[in-house]
Parts: structure tokens; C-alpha cells; sequence
């Protein structure tokens, strides 16, 4: 006998699925889970979003086999991502300069990009300081290196861009970057469209391989809105990658629905680049899941479908908006301070308070107050009765 596994130690758990657990375990009778990353409305309830059920009752009926459809995956899904990303008028289909893959997830995607830098040459990704600690962990596992750029500056609440420039005039010719798209994980702070152009700019100079990591798409100023910057670094950031996920802008969680993009200044490089993320794909997750691309296809090919989702996506994003003007208020009023009023001018489901691990560990333990040690909030696990009673527990600690 060869006990091989003996040799292995046990790695540390995940903090946040730890977290989780502990809020399902404790008992008290006032306790608030602003850590894990999920929609939740007024109930704490994560639902399915009625065009997402409307669309699986077509699937269901439609539905004739459950046979692979190969390594691309819905192409209907891809086409409407597409659309999404470069947007409705862009010409770099007809040119064949723009390809994409259904993937398991925004993740599945970022695996692809960060496979695709190695294939490339790449040896350190560029990644912002605070970023998705999930980002860390696929470069890492892929071999490459881990730099960082300066991204937020926690006084103001706002990006420290002359900073995040500065930052990146150390990068080298060959290396990759990961640039987040609207509503920033886990600051919920966004560049300007300025901004987006500035970091374009200096990403070719340098001739730094970019990734953008769209993943809320909807959840900041709207679906075009949102895109305006982004779509104007890739017109100037020709050679390109983008993951894309549907996980929160459809509530499609488990159903790892997502998409890698790439665009590339040649039909020729463009041929080649779906080689090498097929090839990627064939030997990580093989194919691709159906269903969560099935559904997203659906609804966007279907008028009335696409509208019905379109109102929830804006009720939802709607409700987060007046979940942080609602706790802004309530902290500059609990602490006498302005310094968390930019909170309220912050996007999407995440941004990050200024405090210690030390203190988020006694906001759990003395008062039921449930968030990462990074002070990462999950603003969408808001209630608003609860914002007042969360604003005081905070303010102790700020």
C-alpha cells in the first residue's frame, strides 16, 4: 500500500464560504449576512426572475436533446453577448475580427483569457489592489505571476487614477492585465469614461495585454450606460479579451452562465486565437453547459421577453441605488462624518468600509454582523428596516 494522499495537508477553507456557514449556524435571533455576493430582495430572498422562468418553460417544451453543442456553445447566446459588448452597430463581426465561447461562468471565461496570456508569452497579470480574491487565485494556479495597481483611494471613496497610472508605468511590454468593468468588486467604485480612454491609451503604448472582467453588467447607470467606457477601450485596445458573466444581471447563479470574447486586429489572429481557447477548454471543462445560455438566448431573441427582463434588471438595480443612498445617509449621520457619503455615488452590489479584520471579527461575534475581513458589504443583502440598526453597529467601529 501507497498511502499517496498522507502527503497532503489540508489547505485552509474559504473564508467567505465560512462566513456563510457560520450566519446559517447562528442562532440569534438578529443577525445580518452582508458578505455573501447575491442578489437579495426585501425578503432576503435570491429569486428567479420571471423572464428567466417564462424562457425555461419555452426550453422545456422546445427542448428535443441534451446531445453536447460543441465547444463554441450557443452561438444564439454568443451573438447577443457580442451585441452586448462591442454593441449593435460594431463592424467587427462582418470583419471577422471577434470571436467568443460560451463558458462555465464569468470564471470559466477569466480561465481562458489567463490561459490564452500564458499561451502568449505573458508572465505577470496586472490586477487592482483591492480586486475579486478570486482573480488571485486563477493566475496563481495558472503560473504566472501577480503584480498590482493602484485602483481606489479609501478617504474619498473614489479612484486614485493619477496613483493607478503611476502604477502602471512599471508594467513591461508582454504583460497581462485584468480590468474590471461597471460596479467594481469590492470597492463599487467605477472609472470614468475619461478614464477607460487614459488607461487604453497607455495599455498599447506599453503594449500590455488587457482582459476586461464584465460581470454586472446592468447594475450600475443601465445596459448602455454601463458599457460606454469599456466599449471605448476596446475600439482603442485593438488585440483584446473580455469574460463576461450572467450570473448576476439575469440571477443565473448556478447555472454558471458566461462568455469569452476576444477581438483581435486581424481576421487571421482572430482564426487563431479560437484555436488556442478551444483547445484551452477541451482539456479544463471539455464543453460547455447549455442551459443558463439557453435561457439568456431566449430572453434576448424574444421582444417581450427582453422587456420583462429589462424592468427587473432596473428594479433591482433601482432598489440597490436607494439601498446606498439609505445607509450613506445613516452612517454620516450615526458617525457625524461625511467621509462614507460616497457610498451613495458608488455602483453596484459591492463596495468596502474602512475598517480593520479585528473589528469585523467582533461586528460578528457582539452583534451578529456579517461581512468578509476585507470590509467588503454586500449593499443588495440590505433591508432597509435594517439600515438603521446596521448604521449603528458600524458607526462603533468607523
Amino acid at each position: 500500500m501507497n498511502p499517496a494522499f498522507e502527503s497532503l495537508n489540508a489547505l485552509p477553507s474559504d473564508s467567505l464560504l465560512g462566513l456563510m456557514t457560520a450566519y446559517r449556524e447562528d442562532t440569534r435571533a438578529e443577525k445580518f449576512d452582508l458578505g455573501v455576493g447575491v442578489y437579495k430582495d426585501d425578503s432576503g430572498h435570491t429569486p428567479i426572475m420571471s423572464a428567466v422562468a417564462k424562457a425555461e418553460a419555452v426550453i422545456l417544451e422546445q427542448q428535443t436533446t441534451k446531445v453536447y453543442e460543441g465547444p463554441r456553445g450557443n452561438p444564439d447566446f454568443c451573438a447577443a453577448i457580442e451585441r452586448f459588448v462591442f454593441g449593435d452597430s460594431s463592424h467587427l463581426i462582418e470583419k471577422g475580427r471577434l470571436i467568443s465561447m460560451t463558458t462555465p461562468g464569468g470564471c470559466g471565461a477569466l480561465y481562458l483569457g489567463v490561459g490564452l496570456m500564458k499561451r502568449l508569452g505573458v508572465k505577470t497579470v496586472w490586477l487592482s489592489r483591492p480586486t475579486w480574491p478570486n482573480h488571485s487565485n486563477l493566475v496563481k494556479n495558472t503560473g504566472l505571476a501577480i503584480a498590482e495597481y493602484d485602483y481606489a483611494n479609501p478617504e474619498t471613496g473614489t479612484v486614485d487614477f493619477e496613483s493607478l497610472m503611476a502604477s502602471l508605468s512599471r508594467t513591461k511590454r508582454g504583460d497581462g492585465i485584468i480590468i474590471q468593468g461597471p460596479c467594481h468588486n469590492p470597492t463599487g467604485i467605477d472609472l470614468s469614461v475619461q478614464q477607460w480612454i487614459d488607461l487604453a491609451m497607455l495599455t498599447v503604448e506599453r503594449g500590455v495585454i488587457p482582459m476586461l472582467d464584465i460581470a454586472y453588467h446592468g447594475f450600475a447607470g443601465g445596459l448602455e450606460t454601463d458599457m460606454e467606457g469599456a466599449r471605448l477601450f476596446l475600439k482603442i485596445a485593438e488585440d483584446s479579451m473580455v469574460s463576461y458573466s450572467c450570473s448576476k444581471n439575469f440571477g443565473l447563479y448556478r447555472e454558471r452562465t458566461g462568455c469569452f470574447l476576444g477581438q483581435a486586429y486581424t481576421k487571421r489572429a482572430a482564426e487563431a486565437v479560437m484555436t488556442h481557447v478551444a483547445d484551452i477548454s477541451r482539456t479544463s471543462y471539455s464543453m460547455p453547459p447549455a442551459h443558463g445560455a439557453a435561457i439568456v438566448a431566449t430572453i434576448l431573441g424574444d421582444p417581450a421577453l427582453r422587456a420583462e427582463w429589462e424592468a427587473e434588471l432596473t428594479g433591482m438595480r433601482d432598489r440597490m441605488i436607494g439601498l446606498r443612498k439609505a445607509l450613506a445617509d445613516a452612517l454620516v449621520a450615526k458617525t457625524g462624518s461625511n467621509r462614507l457619503a460616497a457610498l451613495a455615488d458608488q455602483n453596484g452590489m459591492f463596495s468596502q468600509i474602512p475598517v480593520t479584520p479585528e473589528a469585523t471579527k467582533d461586528m460578528r461575534e457582539t452583534h451578529g454582523l456579517y461581512l468578509p475581513a476585507s470590509g467588503r458589504i454586500n449593499i443588495a443583502g440590505l433591508r432597509q428596516t435594517d439600515i438603521p440598526r446596521i448604521a449603528e453597529i458600524m458607526a462603533e467601529y468607523l
